[in-house]
């Protein structure tokens, strides 16, 4: 019986339930949101033994002994957004200054959380419990460790070496999100500051504004594209998508900033061989067998590798290019229950 991890509206997660629906498969889909979930446990006993003459180890909530889970095949499609509502309404009792009191609640539950997805994951898993996010100037080195181009790149705070950067890439570069903290914080802003401060990647042609010292931020030079690439990766094999995002003036920098209902180009891709046995070694090294990966190909026909979000969006892959991942997910999930 497949155990899913997700969000309740995620629409990748809802297409895979519905064909595992249509194969009449049994499953149980955890988002934190449902109080009868065995993983939600703000009001229920929790349990964790270990060690011993005997050796014997064990988890319980509720008094359900949780151990015979392991052999299910499991989908750690959002699993952050599980754990986030085991932060139960604890009374403040002066146990911690009071406003570290929700943060020490919640590292408490985050090691519960983390044990009971080191007991999950097994051979039979998809995605990963504990990478939820990469840390992109680490994942950027090993790419290029593993024969992958980047894009000439900066992280700094100092005005002085980003002005050199910006002369040196002929006074046009990017800067994009250098770490995915906003959406935790998003129910305290508008839809407009979310889209602007997270996820938009902005064009530079100028540093006039640009204040003498400011928050470690990452930049890369321009690179003037023909198309971009997004690939998704499922269990050591890429489904690549070529996206015409170079058609349209708002999606130039970021196909992100296209306007609803805006339609933009994708047709089926396969990236050179090579380029795939980076991608298959990159993502072995980081242990990941799910993650969506973005990539542009230059003007001059060379590859540049961008990011890797383990828990991004593939649907608009799987529809326009006609891949039927869910139906695939959702065939991996019923091929390892056995």
């Amino acid at each position: 019986m497949p155990l899913i991890f997700s969000q309740e509206l995620d629409f990748p997660t809802n297409r895979v339930l519905d064909w595992l629906s249509f194969y009449n498969a049994d499953y149980r889909k955890y988002t934190g949101l449902n109080l009868k979930d065995d993983f939600s446990f703000s009001d229920k006993k929790i349990t964790i033994s270990l060690g011993g003459i005997n050796n014997e180890n064990s988890i319980k909530i509720k008094d359900k002994n949780l151990d015979n889970v392991n052999p299910f095949p499991v989908w750690f499609r959002r699993p952050n957004i599980v754990s986030n509502p085991f932060i139960a309404d604890f009374e403040y009792e002066n146990t911690y200054p009071e406003n570290l009191f929700n943060y020490a609640l919640k590292q408490r539950n985050t090691v519960f959380w983390n044990y009971l997805g080191y007991k999950l994951e097994s051979d039979n898993h998809l995605g990963s419990f504990k990478t939820i996010s990469l840390n992109k100037p680490i994942v950027l080195e090993l790419a290029q460790k593993f024969g992958l181009t980047i894009p000439s790149t900066l992280i700094t705070n100092s005005k002085d070496d980003l002005t050199l950067f910006f002369e040196t890439n002929n006074k046009r570069i990017i800067t994009k999100s250098i770490e995915e903290i906003i959406p935790d914080y998003k129910h305290y802003i508008n839809n407009e500051e979310y889209f602007y401060f997270y996820q938009i990647t902005n064009l530079l042609e100028s540093l006039d504004n640009t204040p003498s010292k400011f928050a470690p931020s990452l930049f890369q030079e321009y690179i003037d594209k023909k198309y971009e690439i997004r690939t998704v990766f499922v269990d050591g094999k890429c489904y690549s998508a070529c996206i015409f995002t170079q058609i349209n003036e708002d999606t130039k920098v970021d196909m992100r900033n296209r306007k609803a209902n805006h339609f933009t180009r994708y047709m089926p891709y396969k990236l050179d061989s090579e380029i795939e046995v980076g991608v298959l070694k990159l993502m072995n090294h980081l242990e990941l067998n799910f993650g969506v990966i973005d990539f542009i190909k230059s003007i001059n026909n060379k590859y540049y590798f961008l990011e890797i979000n383990p828990v991004g969006q593939y649907g608009d892959v799987s529809l326009y290019c006609n891949y039927g991942l869910h139906k695939k997910i959702a065939e991996f999930l019923i091929k390892n229950e056995d």
